[in-house]
């Protein structure tokens, strides 16, 4: 579907389905209170040649800076049907500010793995990109596989920072204390008191795969378009707050920017409206690397500033901490 009909079918679409007057794409969604936080974070994966073609001149008309997730040995991978950006391209997104992940070696599932495979695919890929000029610290497991292995766990921990782990339908609540399955937890800590990993935590960041509203929504712009609306302003709930704490983010993953009508693909049109969606309702659009963890209070924030001092953890720490189990 067109970007322009994607566009107006939305306020159609929300009055059928009784969900009251469709936000202009030009007027902002949100309470005047100035203290709302309206932010988010948008990670790409995989390569996909598509994303310095199709997305990036989409970004760079708003100044967005995103994620992108190298897997190492699938740059400048030689391929008609799936072409893969070359190291040129992901050198020049790194040199003009775009944030460069881990995304593995060669795209295995972690828990498929033995321990010399598990460490080569994680920790070659941060020496992989370091190699290149890239200093990565968060990584994001293949297929979403090992968030719940806690050798795996302890193995993305000696490397990076951060990870992203499982997926969510809804917002990352940055106290991890959004999640209603088994225990509700109150903070991010790695493991429970019994050694047992927790549902969400710094190694297991929740992100939302636009890809699965892309099938589920069988690549219906209009429905799809609204969707990312929702989802986008669903934070209001918990940061419009007086002392504008943000407390929960969406953070979206996006394969393919085409308009091939793949599992992995999402319309250019789409894309490019959902752009001007956050730059119009003055959405401030973060990397993975503005993520910061607080070792005291067992919670994650987002770093606004250029100059934080609290980012001084070190990875030497962190292997030392949860390899004795103690994250606590």
């Amino acid at each position: 579907m067109a970007l322009s009909s994607s566009i107006q079918a939305y306020g159609q679409i929300r009055h059928t389905l009784g969900l009251g007057q469709s936000p202009s794409p030009s007027a902002s969604p949100l309470s005047p209170n100035n203290n709302t936080k309206k932010e988010i974070i948008l990670n790409f994966y995989d390569d996909d040649k598509s994303q310095v073609v199709n997305a990036k001149p989409i970004l760079d008309k708003y100044r967005f800076k995103v994620t992108f997730f190298i897997v190492c040995n699938w740059a400048g991978k030689e391929d008609i049907q799936q072409p893969r950006m070359t190291w040129q391209d992901i050198g020049e997104l790194h040199k003009e500010g775009h944030d460069i992940e881990s995304h593995s070696m060669n795209h295995k599932r972690l828990n498929k793995l033995s321990y010399t495979e598990l460490n080569y695919e994680v920790g070659q890929s941060k020496q992989c990109l370091a190699d290149h000029g890239v200093n990565a610290t968060v990584f994001s497991p293949p297929h979403s596989a090992g968030w719940n292995n806690a050798t795996d766990v302890i193995t993305i921990a000696k490397y990076y920072y951060l990870s992203i782990g499982g997926f969510t339908t809804g917002l990352m609540h940055l106290h991890c204390d959004g999640e209603k399955r088994g225990t509700i937890q109150a903070d991010c800590r790695t493991f429970y008191e019994n050694g047992t990993l927790t549902h969400t935590n710094r190694y297991d960041i929740k992100e939302i795969t636009h890809n699965g509203m892309d099938n589920a929504l069988s690549h219906n712009d209009t429905m799809i378009f609204q969707k990312f609306v929702e989802l986008v302003n669903s934070q209001t709930e918990f940061n419009n707050q007086p002392d504008g704490i943000m407390r929960s983010i969406p953070i979206i993953g996006y394969h393919d920017i085409d308009n091939n009508r793949l599992p992995d693909s999402t319309d250019v049109s789409l894309f490019a409206a959902e752009m001007k969606y956050l730059y119009d309702n003055g959405f401030k659009v973060l990397t993975m690397s503005d993520l910061r963890y607080n070792q005291s209070g067992k919670y994650l924030y987002v770093n606004d500033s250029n100059n934080d001092s609290n980012y001084v953890e070190t990875n030497l720490t962190t292997t030392k901490r949860l390899s004795g189990l103690t994250d606590t």
